[in-house]
């Protein structure tokens, strides 16, 4: 069974004009049931000494909000009806703080969650929270479309990051849909180690046999990191093999670790010029 339920996140254009370039494609590709949930970003509550201090300024700084808000949605209820693409629209209110699991709740009743890359003028950090808010919360796949991602058939060339952890497998599962309609699959490991407890004696055999198994025409590669970051070698092995999509598992290790320590998640969904299909 294939996508049948598409839903875009979005807050504000031009930055997430490639996630509804990307989820129009999408629906198209797997005659889909498409949803649009604007989501707006209300500021958390001042921190001060006196209470009626904190609700008059918080009521301006929502009012503010909101009104920036309605220019942005009319903005985006004006390309829903431009494009012609039949959308469901939503409005969705949330704290900062909250941005996250309120995507989440949305994201779990579609079967793919299509945002924007997080690499933008505006808004960075929110897009962030709202991917992560999807990948750790809401029990489904997030589709990450590239700053300047223009309409085309996506998955005909997959890579798949293959390290054999949990999340990767998860990922290889939710994409299916994809898998089942490419032309050549890769699945790509870096740094391979033969281990009893990850890849096996032979690094991504066994998910290709498995692939293969399924009608997936998959062949494998080991990279060799060479001094690169794991990011940069996934990136340049994916564009040596003209992939239009790499799936991979995301955050192996904890946000937190990733942050401070620099990780291909986050790295990925921050230089990445491939659309990415990631889970948890």
């Amino acid at each position: 069974m294939g996508f049948r339920d598409i839903l875009t996140i979005v807050s504000q254009l031009p930055d997430d004009e490639p996630a509804f370039v990307m989820a129009e494609q999408v629906a198209g590709q797997f005659n889909s049931h498409l949803s649009c949930a604007f989501l707006t970003a209300l500021p958390d509550e001042p921190l001060a000494y006196e209470p009626t201090v904190v609700a008059g300024v918080w009521a301006e700084l929502l009012g503010r909000a909101r009104a920036e808000a309605d220019a942005h949605r009319v903005e985006i209820e004006a390309r829903v009806a431009r494009s012609g693409v039949p959308c469901e629209m939503r409005q969705v209110e949330a704290l900062a703080r909250d941005l996250g699991r309120v995507a989440a709740v949305h994201a779990r009743y579609a079967d793919l969650a299509v945002l924007a890359h997080a690499a933008v003028s505006d808004g960075r950090e929110a897009r962030s929270e709202m991917i992560e808010g999807v990948l750790f919360h809401s029990g489904r796949p997030v589709l990450v479309a590239p700053k300047g991602w223009q309409a085309r058939a996506i998955g005909k060339r997959i890579v798949i990051a293959w390290d054999a952890s949990r999340e990767a497998t998860r990922a290889v599962s939710e994409a299916k849909p994809f898998l089942a309609q490419c032309e050549q699959a890769l699945v790509l490991t870096v740094d391979a180690k033969p281990r009893a407890f990850g890849h096996g004696e032979q690094p991504g055999q066994n998910i290709a046999s498995h692939l293969s198994r399924r009608g997936v025409r998959v062949e494998v590669r080991n990279a060799d990191s060479m001094g690169r970051a794991i990011s940069d070698a996934l990136a340049q092995e994916a564009e040596g093999f003209g992939a239009d999509l790499m799936v991979m598992g995301a955050y192996g290790h904890s946000r937190l670790r990733e942050l401070v320590f620099g990780g291909a998640t986050r790295e990925l969904l921050e230089d990445s010029g491939l659309p990415l299909f990631m889970a948890h």
